[in-house]
């Protein structure tokens, strides 16, 4: 699996993309904004196995299993969209649109990983599938929590986020251009 580095990256990447459909009063917290927050959180969220991964000490049997799940994804999308839209009163399928996304890349790039699978189709087969195309080295926790090949994943994933996040900005810059009335362009 990747590390939460290129995760993250792709959280706030998806955040970049969808901010201007949100609400535009954002909530700060550590001078952040609220909702950049939540969508990279919604990008960490099938790892959230990792935590009875550590409790039991058995990396195999509970991580990267039924919680990396394309179908998974759905009814957590539900649950996610509709505590939002109850308590922020937001867009409720933007919210949908956002989780599911964020779940589902999540799933998809631990497929990119050289590691064992993921069960992308579980429950209706817990096969695991994995690409032939490796983009992530990922964690191996095999090797031990504190293991020097752990470097290469951060400097790899760092770079990858690094990558992403200059593309949604340059995204960002020309959409915001594009928007840009005519005149005000010649004002300028």
């Amino acid at each position: 699996m990747p590390s939460p580095i290129a995760h993250l990256g792709v959280g706030y990447a998806l955040y970049r993309y969808y901010k201007h459909k949100m609400p535009k009063h954002q909530i700060q917290l550590w001078k952040l904004p609220l909702q950049m927050i939540i969508v990279a959180g919604l990008s960490l969220l099938p790892d959230l196995d990792v935590i009875p991964a550590i409790i039991f000490r058995d990396m195999q049997k509970y991580h990267n299993n039924f919680s990396h799940s394309f179908l998974f994804a759905i009814p957590v999308a539900f649950l996610v969209a509709g505590i939002f839209h109850r308590v922020y009163r937001s867009n409720f399928w933007l919210w949908f649109l956002i989780c599911l996304l964020s779940y589902d890349l999540h799933v998809f790039m631990d497929a990119l990983t050289a590691e064992r699978g993921v069960m992308m189709f579980w429950p209706l087969t817990q096969a695991r599938f994995a690409s032939p195309i490796k983009i992530f080295y990922g964690l191996q926790w095999g090797l031990g929590w504190f293991s020097i090949w752990h470097l290469w994943t951060i400097l790899t994933e760092f770079l990858f986020a690094l990558v992403v996040i200059i593309a949604v900005n340059y995204f960002d810059k020309r959409r915001n251009q594009a928007n840009i009335i005519p005149s005000q362009r010649m004002e300028s």
